[in-house]
């Protein structure tokens, strides 16, 4: 996947070279239905979904583990 590289590594929308473009926070929404992905393309505030984007945890579930956190 192309869009690998671009993704944070770790549990975070965020890590030491920065913040996941694919984040974004819909301030015009409450502070814990704020957070969307526009890789996913789905927000907190779904219904079916209970999502922690508001609070930068990653939802994609892509490079999850650094390889630092492994040794």
């Amino acid at each position: 996947m192309k869009y690998n590289k671009q993704i944070p590594k770790g549990i975070y929308c965020y890590d030491k070279n920065g913040l996941c473009p694919y984040w974004d926070d819909f301030e015009h929404m409450e502070e814990q239905n704020s957070g969307y992905c526009h890789l996913l393309g789905r927000g907190d505030w779904e219904a079916e979904w209970f999502g922690l984007l508001w609070d930068l945890v990653k939802e994609c579930g892509l490079n999850k583990y650094d390889e630092e956190d492994c040794e």
